[in-house]
């Protein structure tokens, strides 16, 4: 109980200073930065980011599920409806990441049983290698149909050690450079 009134009394402090209430719902950036939920990975500190300057998602590895797919999408289709400019999508995964146990099978068969999902959702989850995983989620928005072409993609990875964001891969239209 005393963790939440601690967020809520910082939450008096914030709006105490509030002047941000004619911010735009379009971000000034045109971009959604898709990373993980991990306390220590926080794209406002990481990226420098404002109020009103991006789009934010954030998820248990950062990963690029269904869900995630089908969310981009909409907010695409948004941001199009609004008049705004196309859409840049920056996957941001990170070193030490703890979905990293869930490569290990009785830790994956413990979380999958606890958490009513099952071993193999939790296995898809799993960063092992931050590069590779990146990689990866860039070949889930690159399949799936239902994103345009020219949608703007790049990768990158934080350091948790030393605070850098490292490119994995150049911002580029989705399907630019796709393996066949």
């Amino acid at each position: 109980m005393a963790d939440v009134q601690t967020l809520v009394d910082r939450n008096l402090e914030f709006a105490r200073s509030f002047d941000k209430g004619n911010l735009a719902m379009l971000p000034r950036l045109s971009t959604l930065v898709l990373t993980c939920l991990d306390a220590r990975v926080d794209p406002a500190h990481y990226l420098g980011l404002e109020l009103g300057d991006a789009f934010v998602m954030r998820n248990i590895g950062g990963r690029v599920t269904d869900e995630v797919i089908g969310q981009i999408a909409i907010l695409r289709a948004l941001v199009a409806v609004a008049g705004g400019a196309a859409l840049n999508v920056v996957i941001v995964h990170h070193t030490d990441c703890g979905t990293s146990r869930f490569a290990d099978p009785e830790a994956r068969q413990r979380i999958g049983q606890a958490a009513g999902t099952g071993e193999a959702v939790i296995e898809r989850l799993a960063v092992t290698d931050p590069q590779t995983s990146v990689t990866e989620d860039l070949d889930r928005l690159r399949a799936a149909s239902i994103l345009p072409d020219e949608l703007v993609v790049a990768g990158y990875v934080y350091d948790v050690t030393d605070g850098h964001v490292r490119e994995t891969f150049a911002p580029a239209s989705l399907r630019e450079g796709a393996r066949s």
